[in-house]
Order: C-alpha cells, then sequence, then structure tokens
C-alpha cells in the first residue's frame, strides 16, 4: 500500500508520539506503540513496525533505538520524536549503504569519545589523558583502528570497554544496530535519556544531510536548546 507522504501525515505522527512510545510493538493505541508502529497508526496502516515509507537501514536503527532503556515511555517519545519525522518518506530515496556508513562513522567520531570521557570522569580519573588521547584521535580519524584501539586502552573500564567494543562491532560490520548498542552503553556511563537523545539527533543530522524527505517537516519538531 503507497501512501504520499504529507505534512498532514507528519502532524499526526507527531501527535501519536507524543502521546508516549513503549518498548515493542505493543498495540494500536495511543501511547501503548512503538515508534514505527506509531508512523502505521498515522498512515492508517495495518498496525505493525514496518512502515511502507521508511527505508530498511533506518527502521532498523529506529526499533533499535526504540527498544533501549529508556526512563519512561515519555522520555522515549520526547527522544525519538524528531528522528520519528525524519525518517518519513526515506523508502526507496534514502541510500542505505551510505546511511549506515555515515552512522558508523558518527559512532566512532561522537559516541566512543564521549563514552571515553564519561568513563574517565567517573571512573578512572587517573586515566583522563591517555582517554582524551584516544577520544581525539577518534574524532580526527573515524577509523576502526582507532576504535580498536581505544577499545583495548578502554579494556578495564567496564563502561567505556563495552562501548568501544559495540562501536568496533559496528565499524567492522556496518551495522546500525550495533552502532545503538554503542550508544546505549554509552547512556548507561552518563545521563541515559540524554545520551540516547543525543544519538538520535545526531541522526536526524545525518538525514538532513542527506536530504531525507521527512527533514522539510522537522519545523514541526523543534530542536530542544541544550
Amino acid at each position: 500500500m503507497s501512501v504520499e507522504m504529507t505534512e498532514a501525515i507528519a502532524r499526526k505522527v507527531v501527535e501519536v508520539v507524543d502521546a508516549g512510545l513503549v518498548q515493542g510493538v505493543g498495540q494500536p493505541i495511543p501511547g501503548q506503540m512503538c515508534v514505527e508502529a506509531a508512523v502505521c497508526y498515522a498512515m492508517g496502516l495495518p498496525h505493525g513496525d514496518d512502515p511502507t515509507c521508511v527505508s530498511p537501514a533506518l527502521r532498523q536503527l529506529k526499533i533499535s533505538l526504540n527498544d533501549q532503556a529508556w526512563s519512561s515511555n515519555e522520555a522515549r517519545a520526547k527522544g525519538l520524536r524528531r528522528l520519528a519525522v525524519a525518517q518519513l518518506g526515506s523508502a526507496g530515496v534514502l541510500d542505505d549503504r551510505e546511511f549506515t556508513r555515515r552512522v558508523v562513522d558518527m559512532t566512532i567520531r561522537k559516541v566512543v569519545p564521549a563514552c571515553l570521557r564519561s568513563a574517565a570522569q567517573q571512573v578512572y580519573p587517573t586515566f583522563a589523558e591517555q582517554f582524551e588521547a584516544a577520544a581525539v584521535r577518534c574524532e580526527t580519524e573515524g577509523s576502526p583502528q582507532s576504535c580498536r584501539d581505544a577499545r583495548d586502552l578502554a579494556a578495564s573500564v567496564a563502561t567505556a570497554a563495552d562501548s568501544v567494543a559495540c562501536a568496533y562491532d559496528a565499524a567492522d560490520s556496518a551495522s546500525c544496530a550495533a552502532s545503538v548498542d554503542a550508544a546505549c552503553w554509552a547512556a548507561a556511563a552518563a545521563d541515559s535519556d540524554g545520551a540516547l537523545a543525543q544519538f538520535g539527533e545526531w541522526v536526524v543530522e545525518i538525514l538532513i544531510d542527506m536530504q531525507a524527505p521527512g527533514c522539510q517537516w522537522l519545523t514541526l519538531t523543534p530542536k530542544e536548546a541544550a
């Protein structure tokens, strides 16, 4: 079933998302659905988590991010509302391979450094200098090797090691899901809702740069001040 994307649908998506989002596909009742089921609901599609307007790679990322350990259904909705809109109309338009490459690159350059710095500050401040050097290298190079070396350095610090290991898995397998896992481990070392929402916003920035169709309606969900 093909449905033309319109501002009216985008507004409906925001309305349904703002009712709250749950882990898992849920029920076709506002406040009791996951983010992709909310899109299906807004489009008048059968209940499910596979809206026809969303690209496969982006759908995979959204489901993984939706099902992380947000503090509440309200926090989950707040953190995902901009990405819920930005994804609209991406099916058949978004280059999934390039999108995944950019998500992996973002994970190495942004998620890993954030986790290294958080771990150094909260767990082992004596390693701050080494962790900072590893963070800067990941930011600068964005390479699997820089991520691998950071993982080895962080091996004695559980929160950092797990995050960097997930990020390296993402780089090695070109997986959006592994990138979300890295963001989840980073969230465990900091403010979970804030870290997960920040990951979502970084993905929105990728979609804006790739000119994903849904980004034209992001004015419906203004970015909150930091």
